[in-house]
């Protein structure tokens, strides 16, 4: 946490005098966190964002004259949304709602508006640390209206913001107003950091979501009827990202505009079919299914069609209980992972070749042994054949409980009872018979 009202905590440099800038205050128009600033020399005045959210990593010097973004760590994408957004900025009355489920007095204020689902999905994790470390605080959740659903019971206050993702970089002096009007009338106000990638053990998803996690001792006694969802998106597909031969003629033909960039997602489609037809083939009775945001339709009615355009909180609990249900789950990297791989019992992501060095940041872990998260979490290429998805997840529903037992080494447990591995292994043996003697796989 960091002192915001009523003086701000941080510390500055003019970027053209190099001494340290007075702080004035501090203004909050959307989802930057920023400092009041003006050096005492030119007498310039600047906004910089305070420790919070990306600011952590790499604040931002704004010039309120110029509009100039002084960006010394060299992170395009973070500059470019406070350049537009001051650029654009303006003074619309929007949406925002007030919850006060207890009078606030000394604030913590945890603010979780972004551009991105992810990003504000990933925010609003760290609540979980404030109300289970610093319960005599007042935690009040800023929040876009379609997150609303995710805030978990506890807080003492939440402040809705209806304002559309796409607009989230938004820069408004009205909402700015709004809550420098309501912290005003609190004693104290601390921001919350905001840690952009909360630490797996600071926060349990069923305090967000209300729905538990896939139970991974019941792994075995679920084959009866496997079930695998694949994550689907529409601007981010799995695609042949490498063709070759023949198979790049063909591309490269589609690619002129004979069938317009729909086929990347014809493409997707073949490949989530032939997929479900290669894991039916190896478990007649599976329950396949696609989930996410696209164009439902066009799909063998035995595979699940979840996918809607319509998004809304009756939507995104329907798909955290497929994700609960789902042995496995597969989709491409990015924020639509995030969910997935909080409730299934394991993941196979595929992962495009410009999006490595954001590895694991789509994930959220379970607090385990490390050797079972590797196991449970596989990352391949997204030019991966359906041929290699289809093995590596026959292969997790086939061998995950008996991978993880070798994992087991909890020494007081062997001391005083050293058979009870034997017979859990034992026990395992017998379930994994009866579930292919019921005709589940081949």
């Amino acid at each position: 946490m960091i002192r915001l009202h009523p003086n701000p905590d941080g510390e500055y440099a003019c970027p053209y005098c190099q001494l340290r800038m007075q702080v004035k205050g501090w203004y909050i128009p959307g989802m930057r966190n920023l400092a009041d600033l003006q050096c005492p020399q030119c007498r310039g005045e600047f906004y910089g964002d305070l420790s919070a959210g990306h600011g952590l990593y790499y604040p931002m010097l704004l010039d309120r004259s110029t509009g100039a973004v002084h960006d010394e760590y060299g992170v395009g994408w973070f500059a470019n949304w406070l350049r537009e957004s001051y650029a654009n900025r303006c003074t619309l009355q929007i949406g925002f709602v007030v919850e006060e489920f207890r009078p606030l007095r000394r604030v913590v204020l945890l603010n979780c508006l972004d551009v991105l689902y992810g990003h504000c999905l990933l925010k609003l994790l760290n609540a979980q640390y404030y109300l289970d470390r610093y319960p005599d605080l007042d935690l009040v959740v800023l929040i876009p209206k379609i997150l609303r659903w995710l805030v978990p019971d506890g807080v003492a206050a939440v402040w809705t913001v209806d304002l559309p993702l796409a607009q989230g970089i938004e820069w408004n002096e009205w909402l700015a107003a709004r809550v420098k009007s309501l912290i005003g009338q609190v004693e104290t106000c601390r921001l919350s950091v905001a840690v952009p990638h909360p630490a797996p053990e600071d926060y349990r998803i069923e305090r967000f979501t209300r729905v538990n996690p896939f139970p991974i001792d019941q792994w075995v006694r679920r084959l009866d009827r496997p079930t695998v969802t694949f994550i689907w998106r529409e601007d981010r597909v799995w695609h042949d990202a490498h063709p070759t031969g023949h198979r790049l003629r063909v591309m490269q033909w589609l690619r002129r505009g004979h069938q317009g960039e729909g086929h990347r997602l014809k493409e997707q489609t073949q490949k989530v079919v032939v997929l479900g037809e290669t894991l039916r083939r190896a478990f007649p009775k599976i329950n396949f299914a696609v989930a996410g945001l696209g164009h439902p339709g066009n799909l063998p009615s035995w595979i699940g069609d979840l996918r809607t355009l319509a998004m809304n909180e009756d939507v995104e609990r329907a798909w955290c209980d497929r994700y609960a249900q789902s042995h496995v789950v597969l989709g491409v990297h990015g924020s639509n992972m995030l969910l997935p791989s909080a409730h299934a019992g394991a993941v196979i992501e595929l992962v495009p070749d410009n999006r490595w060095g954001n590895l694991i940041q789509d994930m959220l872990l379970p607090v385990r042994d490390s050797r079972e998260l590797l196991y449970r979490y596989r990352f391949l290429p997204l030019e991966s054949s359906v041929a290699v998805i289809a093995e590596a997840t026959i292969s997790l529903l086939q061998d995950l409980p008996h991978a993880l037992s070798n994992f087991r080494c909890d020494h007081e447990t062997m001391r005083s009872d050293p058979l009870k591995t034997i017979r859990e292994r034992r026990e395992a043996r017998k379930e994994s018979s009866r579930v292919w003697k019921s005709g589940v796989g081949t």
